[in-house]
């Protein structure tokens, strides 16, 4: 009977824990979001552009031209680089038809988009795509509190398909989702940024909004 009181004690206190190390993360993350928010301030503090994104170049020529031969809604590039310590990953995606990627199974992607959008489990994927390390390591690095709260986000991440255990109790990103991850990090950079996300948006110069097709 003692034993079983002193159980629930022990979670108890596990599960308190638990709470306060997500309150702790709850206000790093208000006094981030309010730096980084400081921060837009002060360094795009330049006059709006008229456009969303950077002025048409050739390659973003050559795609749209590519579009309006054929019967596509457009396409998508993406190509990078990123080293860390001894690990070097490289990667080029040509001409992505974008009708593919709105096609892309809801739920799938939904899972991955989950599995990112929590602040603990974002920072322990960036942490272990730094350096691999295991729970306790990761413990230590992002204060998260206890190892089995660690092992949770990790078993969400991993479900997911965005981390592998590569030896016993040591975690990294998988190889082949390193550049989606920082692909995406990319597309979340330039939504932050006010110099794209604020002031009017231009179309193409040949493109005609659908509410104004009818004149």
């Amino acid at each position: 009977m003692a034993g079983k009181k002193k159980k629930n004690e022990l979670d108890s206190l596990k599960a308190e824990v638990t709470a306060l190390s997500e309150a702790v993360w709850a206000l790093r993350d208000q006094l981030t979001t309010q730096a980084a928010a400081d921060a837009a301030r002060e360094t795009f503090a330049s006059p709006a552009r008229s456009s969303s994104g950077p002025a048409t170049n050739g390659a973003t020529a050559t795609l749209e031209q590519q579009t309006r031969d054929g019967d596509g809604s457009g396409f998508i590039s993406t190509y990078g680089y990123y080293e860390s310590g001894d690990r070097g990953y490289r990667w080029s995606r040509e001409e992505i038809p974008a009708r593919d990627l709105l096609a892309l199974d809801d739920g799938s992607a939904a899972q991955i988009l989950s599995a990112l959008g929590h602040r603990q489990r974002l920072a322990i994927l960036k942490s272990v795509l730094e350096a691999p390390c295991s729970a306790t390591e990761l413990v230590e690095r992002l204060h998260l509190g206890t190892t089995g709260a660690a092992y949770h986000h990790l078993n969400v991440l991993q479900a997911a398909g965005l981390v592998t255990q590569e030896t016993r109790g040591t975690f990294a990103v998988h190889g082949h989702r390193v550049q989606g991850f920082l692909t995406l990090l990319a597309g979340i950079a330039d939504m932050m940024n006010p110099s794209w996300s604020a002031g009017p948006f231009e179309l193409a110069p040949d493109a005609v909004p659908a509410e104004d097709s009818a004149d």
